[in-house]
């Protein structure tokens, strides 16, 4: 009898021993898995930021046959999509990103970059809205809420959405140019001017609110002024057709 529960003890041993074993390689399986995961999506990463978005998406797409339900993964090649101009792939990844955690406000946020890319501006401004309701602070919801009511045509409700993100953020001055391209547009020069302006405070060498500020002075009789203002934006301008516009419009003044 000894001899017997001695023999089961040590079955019963070693079949733990086995147990043990095999559940310690599935865990460094997992963890290795894991680990070139993460590698991988460190060099899609590193590729995204070097311009190379098919080397990325190569190398996401590497990481998502190891490990499918990876959401950073999925979320970065959605970004390498949009970089590329597929935008309705972008989407796509996106969706399902938001499909698999619907509080991931990333690729919510992008989502709706995407739709006004794709000219799905109602689609952008549920999203815009919806991130607003929920992180009222969100400066960039704010502003790009206000891209989709300029988009709409919707220029004075756009210029108070520029105004809010203005306002959370006072540095950026994006969102004072493009209030100030609104209020152009809604024909308030005074609040044009001003915000052109602070745009110009942060930026010294911004052409585009150079640019406008001439069209401003222009709309107000003030040609010197307005000749002034276009060489500035001409001066700074490194796109070739504001370039070209600033010199056509300098020769008539």
């Amino acid at each position: 009898m000894k001899k017997s529960a001695a023999s089961l003890l040590f079955v019963g041993l070693l079949a733990s021993a086995l147990v043990a074993g095999v559940a310690s390689r599935a865990w460094a399986d997992s963890f290795f898995r894991q680990l070139r995961v993460d590698s991988l999506i460190g060099e899609g990463i590193n590729l995204y930021h070097r311009g190379d978005y098919s080397g990325s998406i190569a190398k996401l797409d590497e990481a998502l046959s190891l490990a499918p339900e990876d959401i950073k993964a999925r979320y970065d090649r959605a970004l390498d999509l949009y970089a590329l101009g597929k935008y309705s792939d972008a989407a796509d990844q996106f969706r399902a990103c938001l499909k698999q955690q619907p509080d991931f406000v990333p690729a919510l946020f992008n989502l709706g970059v995407t739709d006004l890319a794709l000219g799905d501006v109602p689609g952008a401004k549920t999203i815009f809205s919806e991130i607003i309701s929920d992180h009222p602070n969100s400066v960039r919801a704010h502003f790009d809420l206000g891209l989709s009511h300029y988009l709409e045509g919707r220029v004075d409700q756009a210029a108070k959405d520029f105004a809010v993100a203005a306002l959370l953020h006072p540095q950026y001055s994006q969102a004072h140019y493009d209030r100030a391209l609104a209020e152009y547009r809604t024909g308030n020069l005074v609040a044009a001017d001003s915000e052109s302006l602070e745009a110009i405070k942060l930026n010294s060498t911004y052409a585009k609110a150079f640019f406008l500020r001439g069209a401003i002075r222009l709309r107000q009789g003030n040609e010197s002024q307005a000749k002034g203002l276009f060489e500035s934006a001409q001066r700074f301008s490194s796109d070739p057709v504001l370039k070209s516009l600033c010199r056509q419009i300098i020769d008539q003044l």
